[in-house]
C-alpha cells in the first residue's frame, strides 16, 4: 500500500495535465475539423492517452496487492477507483464521444478531498465539463445530419445548458442516435447533478450552523 500511495501522489498532475490535453485535442478535433494526417496525428495522440489511463488503472491494481483478491479489498479498490474504472471502458463504447468527459473528470480526482471542495468542484468544474463536452458530441453527431438544426457551437452550448436543466424548450432536439444517446446522458446528469449539489450544499449549511452553535 506504500507503493500504492507514492505512485498516487506522483502520477496526479502528470495525469491532471494529461487530461487536459485531450479535452484540447478533441476540442479540435470538432471545432476546427482538420483533415489527413493532422487529423490522425490527433486521433493517434488522443488514444494514446486513453491508454496511458488504463495502463495507470492496471498499475494501481497491482499496487493494491493480493488484499485486491479479497471481497473487502475490491469493494475498497473499487470505491477508491470508480472514475478511473468508467474511463478505462471508453475505448468500448467509441461511438459514444460524450463519454470523453470521464477522462478530463478522472484526471480532476485528487481534488475531491472534502466535502466543501466537493461542492466548489461540481459548480465550478464538472457542470461547466459536461455541458462543454456534451455540446462538442452533440456537434459533432449533428452537424452534418439530414434535418439537423444544431449546427454551431453556439447552438450545440445552448441545447446542453437546457438540457442539462431538463428545461428543454424544445427548439433545438438531436436527429441522430449518437445525439440521442448524448442527450440521454445529459439528462441524467443533469438531474444526478443538481440532486448532488443540493445534497452538498444542505450538508455544508448544516455544518456551519453546528459550528456557530458551538461557537456560541
Amino acid at each position: 500500500m506504500k507503493f500504492y500511495s507514492r505512485y498516487s501522489s506522483a502520477t496526479t498532475y502528470p495525469l491532471m495535465i494529461l487530461g487536459f490535453v485531450f479535452l484540447v485535442i478533441y476540442s479540435i478535433q470538432v471545432l476546427a475539423e482538420p483533415k489527413g494526417s493532422t487529423y490522425l496525428v490527433l486521433e493517434i495522440s488522443s488514444e494514446a492517452i486513453v491508454w496511458i489511463f488504463i495502463a495507470d488503472l492496471i498499475v494501481r491494481a497491482i499496487g493494491y496487492g493480493k488484499s485486491l483478491f479479497t471481497v473487502k479489498g475490491f469493494v475498497d479498490f473499487t470505491r477508491a477507483n470508480w472514475l478511473p474504472i468508467l474511463a478505462a471502458v471508453i475505448p468500448a463504447f467509441r461511438a459514444l464521444r460524450f463519454l470523453r468527459v470521464l477522462i478530463v473528470l478522472r484526471s480532476l480526482a485528487p481534488l475531491l478531498k472534502t466535502r466543501f471542495d466537493r461542492v466548489g468542484f461540481v459548480v465550478s468544474v464538472t457542470l461547466p465539463l459536461v455541458l462543454y463536452v456534451s455540446a462538442l458530441s452533440i456537434l459533432e453527431a449533428e452537424r452534418y445530419a439530414e434535418g439537423s438544426n444544431i449546427q454551431t457551437f453556439g447552438e450545440a452550448l445552448w441545447w446542453s445548458l437546457v438540457s442539462v436543466t431538463t428545461v428543454g424548450y424544445g427548439d433545438l432536439f438531436p436527429v441522430t442516435d449518437a445525439g440521442r444517446a448524448t442527450a440521454t446522458f445529459l439528462m441524467f446528469i443533469g438531474i444526478g447533478l443538481f440532486s448532488a449539489l443540493t445534497a452538498l450544499l444542505a450538508a455544508w449549511v448544516l455544518g456551519q450552523e453546528k459550528v456557530k452553535a458551538s461557537e456560541s
